[in-house]
């Protein structure tokens, strides 16, 4: 190996293995990879503050280095702060990622509670939406629910879920049509393209929404 394979991260020394002698192009993004090991490896010691890794993070979505920011999204989501980092990462739906840093107290739910006040600007908002319609009473609907909290946090940033109490919002219900419950309305780009009526389990669910997931990803 030549000098400078030897200054590489396990991790990438691995990675170069696997694709033998690499071109200019590969080169460079090994280098990249190897400055946001270096990021992530300070923060984790604890010498990097979170407001400045994600500085580091929001300027890697500036220059559209979107390849490094899934990375990091997905280095730091495995990692054991993962779960209470307050950065919310969103797939803009044409292979953007964005970044943002919650302020404390306003991290959003995995699954947002959704009413005729905010319904129209959460399908707009969110690229792929999933909204679970539900009522108190409907022993179906609780029986979905592991579902989509498991899906939910499996697919943060990628797909958003939200729950619509019918009985509370009937005027939403008369316009979506929802004759039985539980039913999944499924927007993407604020269009509803599809719909999934009574509980399924996970197993049934996640290809239905993946095929979602993938257009015009």
């Amino acid at each position: 190996m030549t000098k400078w394979e030897d200054d590489l991260p396990p991790r990438l020394r691995e990675r170069l293995a696997e694709v033998g002698e690499p071109t200019l192009e590969e080169k460079e993004q090994m280098k990249e990879l190897e400055e946001l090991e270096e990021v992530l490896s300070e923060f984790f010691k604890g010498y990097l503050k979170l407001e400045e890794l994600f500085e580091k993070l929001k300027a890697y979505e500036d220059q559209g280095r979107y390849h490094l920011l899934r990375e990091a999204k997905s280095r730091l989501e495995a990692s054991f702060k993962g779960a209470d980092l307050p950065l919310n990462f969103v797939e803009k739906g044409d292979g953007r990622l964005s970044v943002e840093l919650v302020e404390e107290g306003k991290r959003l739910p995995l699954v947002l509670e959704l009413n005729s006040a905010n319904f129209e600007e959460a399908i707009r908002k969110y690229p792929l939406l999933v909204v679970d319609c539900w009522a108190p009473w409907c022993a179906p609907c609780h029986l979905l629910v592991p579902a989509i909290e498991e899906l939910a946090k499996a697919y943060q940033g990628k797909i958003a879920f939200g729950k619509l109490n019918v009985d509370l919002n009937p005027t939403l219900a008369r316009e979506y049509q929802i004759m039985s419950i539980p039913t999944l309305l499924i927007f993407r780009n604020g269009v509803l393209v599809d719909r999934k009526l009574g509980a399924m389990p996970r197993s049934s669910l996640e290809p239905e929404l993946l095929k979602h997931l993938g257009e015009g990803t």
